[in-house]
């Protein structure tokens, strides 16, 4: 991880007068340097906790001028030692936070990777800490570990790494249950003149776990271990058409149909 450097350095200077003033000046220009190191990285960490919180506030700022959407999806898995046919989905999302997916079949995917989202990624929901700097697909990142502050979160910790010269979340990992990791890497298209994923590669491994540590739901998905890839397909973008709350409204719902 490259961290960006503002590749300056503290110099002290002093004229010497006589051996005991220079030896003196010497030693007060030392304090002077500790003093100041010590208060850059003090403001360091304490802006640090900012940082994150204020890098999500531009993905969602960028990301709020979609009132709504549309979209159909394909996922294609390849899982080891499991055969598994491609599951195809329509998902609706209407801002802040309502996200409905429809589907004849059952997903194993949390609706973190499944429903994009970017907005969900904020402090009200999340515990944001600035993880530090890097280069991603050649341009400038930053990785932020978010924590969960609500229940409806299962306790998930996060890992995001966000462009920051176009406001775009580039990976989520999130941990789905314990001793399982899910990596998702986003690729973006234009969509009615907006940024938005046409393209999901998703790595997953969920390993056998301590059923006693999941809820019914983490249980029946990732209880017995599982590993592989899957491939997301984003097409057919319908953008701010203007859906009702009605088509959020729960009811009886086929196995693949979940909305929040």
């Amino acid at each position: 991880m490259n961290r960006i450097s503002t590749g300056s350095s503290a110099r002290v200077f002093g004229r010497t007068q006589t051996k005991g003033a220079g030896s003196a000046l010497t030693f007060l220009g030392g304090i002077c340097v500790c003093i100041a190191l010590f208060a850059t990285a003090t403001l360091a960490r304490e802006s640090g906790k900012d940082d994150g919180a204020r890098y999500l506030q531009n993905v969602s700022e960028k990301f709020s001028r979609i009132k709504d959407y549309t979209v159909d999806v394909k996922v294609h898995p390849e899982l080891d030692n499991v055969k598994a046919e491609d599951m195809t989905a329509r998902v609706y999302y209407k801002s802040p936070d309502k996200v409905k997916m429809e589907s004849k079949s059952v997903s194993f995917l949390p609706k973190e990777v499944g429903a994009f989202n970017p907005r969900m990624f904020n402090s009200d929901n999340f515990d944001v800490s600035f993880e530090g700097y890097l280069k991603y697909d050649g341009m400038p990142a930053v990785k932020l570990l978010l924590s969960p502050k609500k229940n409806s979160f299962r306790d998930r910790r996060m890992m995001l790494m966000v462009d920051t010269s176009a406001w775009l979340i580039k990976e989520i990992s999130i941990e789905p249950a314990p001793g399982s990791i899910m990596d998702a890497k986003i690729n973006y298209g234009s969509f009615d003149g907006y940024e938005l994923p046409s393209e999901m590669d998703v790595d997953i491994k969920f390993q056998k776990a301590d059923s006693s540590q999941m809820d019914s739901n983490q249980r029946r998905r990732f209880g017995g271990g599982l590993s592989g890839s899957v491939t997301i397909y984003y097409s057919n973008y319908k953008v701010n058409s203007g859906l009702s709350d009605s088509l959020f409204e729960k009811s009886a719902a086929s196995p693949g149909e979940a909305g929040h």
